[in-house]
């Protein structure tokens, strides 16, 4: 019997381990933040589609549903959609204008988690270290947009990722 409650007891310790460090999604209203530079909220839970919205780093949204990584969203202005749960953080962050510096309410691991990626800062100490250094092909990828519905079309007419 002694036995069986060790077992049983290490049973019930694996499962809430286990439990704990699954991410549970937001409840239904709660206010979720973009934490990366610019995201697309789409109209499926799919990376390549039609855009119902562009939202940047620190914009709320609120969480309505899950689906395989994709959350549904709505954003400020209440347009409803599908944003990946990587460009989100699960919570209400306030972000700082200053960079690594928290606001009220932001965490430093938060602050690092939604601004990966350059800042103006970064980059103009980066280029000053670094003067040899042609930046002007590195903009023109940033500057390059991509039509979210012609991407698709591509796609389907290629069979590319099964036309999906």
């Amino acid at each position: 019997m002694t036995r069986k409650m060790i077992l049983a007891a290490a049973a019930v310790a694996a499962a809430l381990l286990v439990t704990s460090r699954l991410r549970a999604a937001p409840k239904k209203g709660a206010t979720i933040t973009v934490r990366v530079l610019s995201a697309k909220v789409m109209d499926n839970p799919k990376f390549i589609g039609k855009t119902v919205a562009k939202v940047s780093r620190g914009a709320y949204l609120t969480y309505q549903a899950k689906k395989n990584g994709w959350y549904q969203v709505q954003t400020a202005d209440g347009k409803s959609g599908w944003i990946h749960k990587s460009a989100v953080l699960e919570k209400k962050v306030q972000l700082s204008g200053k960079l690594g510096q928290a606001g009220s309410g932001a965490s430093q691991e938060e602050i690092e988690l939604a601004g990966r990626g350059f800042t103006k800062d970064v980059e103009e100490k980066y280029r000053s270290e670094h003067r040899d250094l042609d930046f002007s092909h590195v903009d023109n990828i940033e500057a390059l947009q991509m039509d979210s519905e012609a991407v698709a079309t591509f796609a389907s007419a290629g069979q590319v990722g099964g036309g999906q």
